[in-house]
């Protein structure tokens, strides 16, 4: 068996297997997990319901903060799904299996056009990555690897319909297989792929907007001696984008990543952000992380700030009339002459 046979019969069946598994088993490790660490503790039994819905419903939450961008990612995505599925050529393949499986095909102009949507988008979003001195500073190998298995396909896909690399060395000989190779990488890749929340260590100040607004309870944060500490379970993370839009520094963000031992961490949580507490002045007590009181500090510069809230119980009359507007109005003498 040579390689091209190989990689069009053994290696083809295989990815699917495994595929196929990836996905049963994901369903199955976000059911338990879900049902498992479910955060309404009220017997509502809607709950579970609604968590499905939002999983399954496209709607990001985070959608008016950028609709722009967000309105590409979807256009992309579309495609990203389309195409594979609906296109002429891959059904036939299809129909020519063991499983004998057909249905309606996408017209071929619709199927070239959204092709090349999803290189243009996979190429703007590689420059952009590298423009942004702020997302390149926060991106990975991983992230640009994951935008080449997305587009590769598509590359080499529409070189084979429309006979662009035929006249490559090597590349037009073998352009069939590598194509189907590209395939078989984006498919593998798809089975381990993850969206997961990310918190950017320099805008993060640790106010937990985000833990309170996660409808599942994905994100959780515990303090441990002089830390506060934010923990993800990604199985329990329904990509819905409310830890993006209620965050109020723009620190959590959601993105994709291929982790094949994260795919089989179902039980416990990861640690993704650490944050120091800050101790109350009078008392001694940890009740704010230093990030956020450093923020307050920039703008606001009075002790106060800087005392726990059963210390700021204290003397509160005194506090209330120094931070009134009448404490800082000047005085008028009053004429009590005669008139």
């Amino acid at each position: 068996m040579d390689l091209g046979s190989f990689i069009e019969g053994v290696l083809l069946r295989a990815v699917f297997a495994i595929f196929a598994l990836a996905v049963f088993s994901r369903i199955i490790f976000f059911v338990y997990s879900i049902i498992r660490s479910r955060k309404d503790k009220n017997g509502n039994i809607l709950y579970i319901p609604s968590v499905f819905v939002r999983f399954l419903a496209p709607f990001h939450s985070a959608f008016l903060k950028k609709p722009i961008y967000a309105s590409l990612r979807y256009i992309f995505h579309i495609c990203l799904f389309v195409v594979p599925i609906w296109l002429a050529g891959h059904i036939s393949m299809w129909e020519d299996s063991r499983s004998g499986w057909s249905w309606t095909p996408i017209p071929d102009a619709w199927a070239d056009w959204m092709t090349l949507t999803v290189i243009a988008f996979a190429v703007f979003f590689t420059i952009r990555h590298f423009a942004t001195k702020d997302l390149r500073s926060r991106s990975s190998i991983m992230d640009y690897a994951i935008i080449f298995l997305a587009a590769f396909p598509f590359l080499t896909g529409y070189g084979l319909t429309h006979g662009t690399y035929d006249t490559l060395p090597f590349i037009g000989d073998n352009i069939w297989t590598i194509h189907i190779f590209s395939g078989e990488m984006m498919i593998f890749a798809a089975a381990f792929i993850l969206c997961r929340t990310r918190m950017d260590q320099n805008k993060c100040t640790g106010c937990a907007s985000c833990v309170l607004n996660c409808p599942t309870g994905t994100l959780e944060s515990r303090d441990s001696g002089k830390m506060r500490i934010f923990s993800y379970s990604h199985y329990q993370c329904i990509s819905c984008g409310s830890c993006v839009d209620t965050c109020p520094e723009g620190a959590a963000e959601l993105r994709h990543e291929i982790n094949f031992k994260r795919f089989f961490n179902v039980f416990a949580k990861e640690d993704i952000r650490q944050v120091e507490l800050e101790a109350c002045k009078r008392c001694g007590k940890l009740f704010v992380p230093e990030p956020l009181m450093g923020k307050i500090h920039r703008t606001f510069h009075d002790e106060y700030l800087d005392l726990c809230p059963d210390c700021r119980k204290v003397d509160i009359g005194d506090h209330i009339l120094r931070f009134s507007p009448i404490h800082h109005k000047p005085r008028q003498k009053i004429n009590l002459g005669a008139a």
